[in-house]
């Protein structure tokens, strides 16, 4: 399998927080914030493998850091910052639409699969040089992971 360079398009989305996405404290419920940011890191990690055989394999290090209430407007970022031989490690972040105050952040890592059989397959992708700033954040991604194997 010939190797190529994968190409970060930074995949976003945007939500307003409704009712139905709060939980008892009329706050963003982490279930459904999870569920968003899983949405947009597979949508990332689809850009960037060129392929939609792709699973979620886990959520690390997801962290609220201040609450987001009904109405506010959320703003989701990516950013791949790790790729293995058939996994991709992608940086999640929310934040607060127009100020862009941080909210949440964490690590999503998905799979590349054989459709046929189910099983985790080679991409073939690899990683182009990082900025510092993602440098660190593929070390904070290292740190949650080491407690896994690779895939």
């Amino acid at each position: 399998m010939e190797k190529r360079i994968g190409i970060d398009n930074n995949i976003g989305s945007a939500h307003m927080v409704l009712g139905r996405d709060l939980n008892p404290h009329d706050t963003l419920f982490a279930g459904r914030a999870s569920e968003m940011i899983i949405e947009c890191g597979f949508m990332e990690a689809m850009d960037f493998l060129q392929t939609k055989h792709i699973v979620c394999q886990g959520l690390d290090g997801f962290r609220f850091l201040r609450p987001v209430k009904k109405g506010d407007t959320i703003l989701i970022t990516s950013t791949v910052v790790q790729v293995g031989k058939s996994s991709v490690g992608v940086y999640m972040a929310i934040y607060l639409a127009p100020e862009r105050i941080k909210t949440a952040e964490g690590f999503v890592t998905f799979v590349h699969i054989d459709e046929a059989t189910g099983h985790s397959a080679p991409h073939g992708v690899e990683l182009g040089k990082l900025s510092q700033e993602e440098a660190k954040l593929q070390a904070r991604y290292a740190a949650f992971r080491s407690v896994h194997s690779e895939v």
